[in-house]
């Protein structure tokens, strides 16, 4: 990944400073509609989430591969991997938060937009992902939105670590640190960075207002690059 391209393609894109002002323009069923690249497929983050991490994937090196980590019905991993380059593609749910949530929706939903099968998806729990034989190639973009308690979340950094790129982008989902959001995410992630013996830096922390809020960045996300020593 080259985090140094995409830094300056996410400031033209999200206009510099002006990411973390809310576009009201994204509450309009409408403009939605017309840039939403799936949809149809039912989803819980905002255009703008959507719009990063397609904008990340396309900065992926030939040699790498996306990791997704709770993809509920697949929106955002579909808004990922569409009008990109084929890349290698490892996705991960058990499916166990939400109802109106299964692999068969998941995976009909890839099958409609042609993308069934340019994804290895694992129906398990994340933490049994993290072995050679499962990722055997770097992972450039890692977009984790699973368990945000803090035990999960911890696991989730410290598990990837050995299986990222030497330069990796991580997406961190549900950043808001809130009584109503109850996520650990960002506590968590810093906590499990700062004992790393690698480099992380937070580039990006995109706010919201509150869980859902479709004219900032849904619930928060932390944008963090990854930046491996080397022995």
């Amino acid at each position: 990944m080259d985090i140094a391209a995409f830094r300056q393609a996410f400031w033209e894109r999200f206009e510099g400073k002006r990411r973390n002002e809310p576009c009201y323009a994204y509450w309009d069923p409408v403009v939605i509609s017309e840039v939403d690249l799936c949809p149809k497929v039912k989803g819980k983050s905002a255009i703008r989430n959507l719009q990063l991490l397609n904008l990340a994937f396309g900065f992926l090196g030939e040699k790498e591969c996306y990791l997704e980590v709770g993809v509920y019905q697949g929106k955002s991993l579909l808004s990922a991997m569409l009008n990109n380059p084929v890349r290698p593609v490892y996705a991960c749910d058990n499916f166990s938060q939400f109802d109106a949530n299964s692999l068969e929706i998941t995976l009909g939903n890839l099958e409609k937009h042609g993308m069934l099968d340019r994804v290895a998806f694992y129906d398990c729990d994340f933490a049994e992902i993290y072995t050679p034989g499962k990722l055997p190639v770097p992972i450039g973009l890692y977009f984790y939105d699973g368990a945000h308690d803090e035990a999960n979340q911890f696991k989730a950094i410290k598990k990837v670590e050995p299986f990222l790129a030497d330069e990796a982008l991580v997406i961190i989902d549900d950043w808001r640190r809130s009584p109503s959001s109850k996520s650990y995410a960002r506590h968590a992630t810093l906590r499990a960075t700062r004992e790393s013996d690698h480099d992380w830096r937070v580039l990006y922390e995109l706010p919201a207002r509150f869980n859902g809020d479709c004219a900032l960045w849904w619930n928060g996300v932390g944008v963090l690059s990854f930046h491996r020593k080397q022995s």
